[in-house]
């Protein structure tokens, strides 16, 4: 019996348009109803995910979300740290010198989730949109090492982040986990950190065994989860990797509510289509 189910937000619950298929709410609804734990994934800080966590009502002390990629794990309702995983302020520092050479922007999140680049480019406009966070002007030289940061950024059109993947040096991803988590977004996190470990750290944190898990993604930031949980759902628009590594590929894409194909599935126990 499924317990705890971890959901992407972007691709995966969310339309291309930002919005929740109602067929997803629904779904969601009736599954907590049942007792099970819905738990949003996503690599947005708190502030960007609490506008979809408010309509679905997961802002109670019995609720939970995985922020930054898996890089903090909070209590929704009490605010309390489940799980947190940091980098230094002199990896942001190595990685600012690193974005200079590599011809891209740089963003970073502290430990308590303000946001910092050194120059306004066009995609701060978009972070500060989408997550709801003030931005703020620093110079990275100036960060003192031993500062606290959940993730570290690399920045820049799609095209560009595809060549940068192509050109990552090997001490950095000796270092790092680094997980593309948007067309724009090369983000870097403590190594070892990923949804996956953050969903066995809340699973272990709430006493569910490894069989009671269901995981949904679609994009590369979603692997370990699809991969640790006891199902892994891969949604019809999911990146081949995923769908490769998933246990199960849905027939409907993040548009045509694959959340609620899912959870109707193999938590609920309906096998009508939707």
């Amino acid at each position: 019996m499924i317990k705890l189910v971890t959901i992407d937000l972007d691709g995966t619950l969310l339309k291309d348009n930002k919005e929740i298929p109602q067929l997803n709410i629904d779904a969601i609804k009736e599954a907590r109803l049942k007792g099970t734990k819905i738990v949003i994934a996503t690599g947005r800080p708190y502030s960007g995910a609490l506008k979809v966590l408010e309509p679905l009502g997961l802002t109670t002390k019995d609720d939970y979300v995985i922020l930054y990629n898996g890089a903090k794990v909070i209590n929704v309702g009490t605010g309390d740290i489940i799980y947190s995983s940091t980098i230094k302020g002199s990896d942001c520092k190595d990685l600012y010198r690193e974005s200079i050479f590599l011809g891209t922007n740089i963003h970073a999140f502290y430990k308590n989730e303000s946001l910092i680049t050194p120059k306004f480019n066009c995609y701060t406009d978009i972070e500060c949109t989408i997550n709801r966070v003030k931005l703020n002007i620093k110079d990275f030289n100036t960060i003192n090492n031993e500062d606290e940061f959940l993730k570290c950024m690399l920045v820049s059109e799609g095209q560009n982040i595809d060549r940068v993947i192509k050109n990552i040096p090997k001490r950095l991803s000796d270092k790092y986990s680094i997980v593309r988590s948007s067309i724009i977004y090369l983000e870097f996190l403590k190594k070892g950190t990923d949804k996956g470990e953050a969903l066995n750290a809340l699973r272990d944190y709430l006493g569910y065994k490894n069989d009671e898990t269901m995981a949904i993604g679609d994009a590369g930031n979603d692997l370990g989860m699809i991969k640790n949980a006891y199902i892994g759902v891969a949604v019809k628009n999911a990146f081949d990797e995923i769908k490769k590594n998933a246990n199960v590929v849905s027939p409907k894409t993040n548009n045509e509510a694959a959340v609620a194909w899912a959870i109707n599935k193999y938590v609920l126990g309906k096998m009508e289509e939707i």
